[in-house]
């Protein structure tokens, strides 16, 4: 049985300079081929995943786990991309470099992240919260669930155009998926989705044909 539909959810985004800014969201709807309905869902996705900032990149860096630091600045850098938060994005390709090239400019580029991260999290708080001035509102509908083919075939087409809309279709029809796919691929294709990697998805996606 088809899980009901959730009801939608009003989400408002600024459009304003100021919030241009620190996150073009223009820019963001338009890396999805303008569905707003999915970048609302990105902009919440991205503030639960990144709830603490750039602590946990300072930790690793603090451990002294530069494999770590450099994966998660990494990351960050591509999800960042993805919703249009340039100067952030930028901040953690020079966070990225400095980790891999330069141990002395760590700490300053890290400082960087920050300042960059803490305004892009307020904006977000701010939008999330329906409190942001100069908005308008977006309608969330959760849409209807795809035939078994069909469903496969999109994902491939997302992934092969490297579209951020995959980590959503793999958040509405997981389920499905995981019947198509098997749990253990499911596994590795979303974690490879989730890391912005839709080369090793699709590799991983090629597998469970063998």
């Amino acid at each position: 049985m088809p899980p009901r539909e959730k009801p939608s959810i009003p989400i408002e985004l600024r459009a304003d300079a100021t919030a241009r800014a620190v996150i073009d969201m223009a820019d963001g709807i338009d890396r999805i081929m303008g569905n707003r309905d999915l970048y609302a869902r990105m902009l919440k996705r991205f503030r639960s995943d990144y709830a603490h900032g750039a602590v946990p990149i300072a930790e690793a860096l603090g451990a002294g786990d530069t494999i770590l630091a450099h994966r998660r600045a990494h990351t960050l850098k591509g999800a960042a991309g993805m919703i249009g938060a340039h100067r952030l994005h930028e901040h953690a390709s020079s966070l990225e470099l400095a980790i891999r090239t330069d141990p002395l400019a760590q700490q300053v580029a890290l400082n960087a992240l920050a300042g960059a991260f803490d305004k892009v999290l307020h904006l977000l708080d701010q939008v999330l919260a329906g409190s942001a001035p100069d908005g308008f509102v977006l309608d969330m509908p959760q849409r209807p669930l795809m035939q078994d083919p069909v469903l496969l075939a999109r994902l491939v087409e997302l992934l092969i155009d490297a579209d951020g809309a995959a980590v959503d279709l793999l958040d509405e029809s997981g389920a499905s998926l995981r019947v198509i796919l098997g749990e253990p691929r499911l596994a590795r294709v979303t974690a490879a989705v989730n890391d912005f990697d839709f080369e090793g998805a699709l590799r991983a996606l090629r597998q469970s044909a063998l």
